[in-house]
């Protein structure tokens, strides 16, 4: 199941209002959904989905689709380049 369309316009609310870290993290596990919402678009990763997880800074818990994730990064490199 592709993520939502407006996926891309909720991560960069997110990471504007600061909801979603730019900073790399230290690590990131990747495994099967566990049925929690996106912290990207919202959607709950099914068990048949990728999960992302990583800990932010302040020692939250982000959860992402592989789709939502790549958007993250891709936005985290829109910003970065000068």
């Amino acid at each position: 199941m592709p993520f939502p369309s407006d996926a891309p316009g909720k991560i960069r609310a997110k990471v504007e209002d600061g909801r979603l870290p730019l900073e790399l993290p230290a690590r990131m596990w990747a495994g099967f959904g566990s049925e929690k919402p996106c912290d990207g678009c919202g959607e709950a990763i099914s068990r048949s989905q990728v999960e992302y997880e990583f800990e932010s800074r302040d020692g939250c818990t982000i959860r992402l689709h592989l789709g939502c994730a790549s958007l993250l990064e891709a936005e985290r490199r829109r910003r970065s380049s000068p």
